[in-house]
């Protein structure tokens, strides 16, 4: 009996997924627990095992979404044929109908991946001599009708016979080129060597495009970028924070424990949030509500894109337990580990970029958060410090607001207690 490879829930947000990889190609065999197929939502993936062993149909192909609950593929026993399934979007979900009628013949388990094409349109694909596989269909939920088929038909091109010495086709094959573009200067217009490689030499091909698959996290990251600046009236505020004595506090209780300056700020961040609740607030209807607690997420970048683990009551953690819980989250993040509600829920966002020698920036605030800090690099300057001058250790910090739920003054009295807990640390561990 065939055995359904389901779209997980991997969030209570979640109402779809995409298969980003299958692990085992359409047709391969499995063993129960074997990694079968990668899926995504919008903030973390995760690997499905075989729930049997058997043979892998696919039904979704990599890249294509699925509602949540709803079937991705098979594992079918041998010689066992596919169950019909409803034809799924080649992509991205389509806002249509459901196909009602005339689901597609079962695949035996040996024929190629599956695509969605109404019988008349299998017919005369077959007919016209037409790979399916290579048509676009433009009907309900991708499905493949009868003008796609003709139109395929009537789009294709027959390749001419072009007169060309053994070595000229052996050179235009290895540079993939199309011995139709050059002009032949040898006898009875036949195609030379020196012909290919004088149009080679005037017509440099450029290097391949470079794609980058714009689905799950950098997805995520684009619709709630364009939402955060779209529905905010967003404002940003700088100032210099002299850190030299923070620079000291942390050489000083380093050889106790792993302690980054990140630590230091969330714990800075923490302290100033107890005092300053409108930025620790969202705005909900028509009521901006001041949320009691305190989760700090802290942006950590990843090799396609970001994800911001989130460290819960950031307030109630010593210096200590900060740098252990955010060493935890970001080795965790990099892994791909992180639990749905390590990444979520977070009240207030921190963004460093200190390592990538930035000064200043504007973050964009993540909804439905008030605020987020950007923090810059660590410098020393030549300064004025107590009337004279003096090489002290200075870090830019930038402010931006959601302005509707926080007035500018107030952001500023936030910003200067955060600026005053760097300049004197000691005063973090006051309170």
């Amino acid at each position: 009996m065939a055995t359904q490879i389901i779209m997980p829930k991997l969030g209570m947000a979640m109402t779809e997924g995409a298969v980003v990889k299958w692990v085992k190609r359409d047709g391969e065999t499995v063993n129960k627990g074997e990694p079968l197929v990668v899926v995504m939502s919008k903030k973390i993936s995760y690997q499905i095992e075989a729930p049997a062993a058997g043979i892998v149909r696919h039904v979704v192909r990599e890249k294509g979404t699925r509602p949540v609950g709803a079937v991705i593929g098979y594992v079918l026993a041998p010689g066992e044929a596919m169950p019909e399934v409803a034809p799924p979007p080649a992509v991205a979900p389509v806002k249509a109908p459901p196909v009602a009628a005339s689901a597609p013949a079962p695949l035996p388990s040996e024929a190629k991946p599956f695509v969605p094409a109404s019988p008349a349109a299998k017919r005369l694909a077959k007919e016209l001599g037409v790979d399916l596989a290579q048509v676009t269909g433009t009907g309900p939920e991708g499905r493949i009708t009868e003008a796609d088929v003709q139109r395929a038909a009537a789009e294709r091109v027959q390749v001419p016979q072009v007169l060309a010495s053994p070595m000229a086709k052996t050179l235009a094959r290895e540079h993939g080129l199309d011995l139709t573009q050059v002009k032949g200067t040898g006898p009875g217009g036949r195609i030379t060597e020196k012909d290919v490689l004088t149009f080679l030499e005037a017509y440099k091909a450029p290097p391949p495009l470079r794609t980058i698959p714009f689905i799950g996290i950098r997805q995520a990251i684009a619709q709630r970028m364009t939402e955060s600046l779209q529905t905010m009236a967003q404002v940003t505020l700088l100032t210099e924070a002299d850190v030299t004595e923070m620079v000291r506090m942390r050489e000083r209780l380093k050889p106790r424990f792993d302690l980054t300056y990140t630590d230091i700020i969330i714990k800075a961040v923490a302290v100033a949030l107890r005092e300053h609740p409108r930025l620790n607030a969202t705005l909900v209807g028509e009521e901006i509500q001041l949320l009691p607690e305190i989760h700090i997420g802290v942006a950590v970048a990843l090799e396609d894109g970001l994800i911001v683990p989130v460290m819960r009551e950031a307030d109630k953690k010593t210096l200590e337990e900060t740098a252990l819980e955010t060493k935890r989250l970001a080795e965790g993040a990099r892994a791909g580990m992180l639990a749905v509600d390590e990444v979520t829920g977070s009240t207030f966002t921190i963004t460093n970029l200190g390592m990538y020698e930035v000064d200043g920036f504007t973050p964009i605030v993540n909804p439905p958060e008030a605020a987020i800090l950007g923090v810059g690099r660590i410098v020393e300057k030549l300064v004025v410090y107590r009337g004279e001058a003096a090489k002290r250790t200075m870090m830019t910090l930038s402010l931006t607001v959601d302005h509707r739920l926080v007035d500018g003054a107030v952001a500023a009295a936030f910003l200067r207690q955060v600026k005053e807990l760097l300049e004197t640390p000691a005063l973090i561990f006051a309170g």
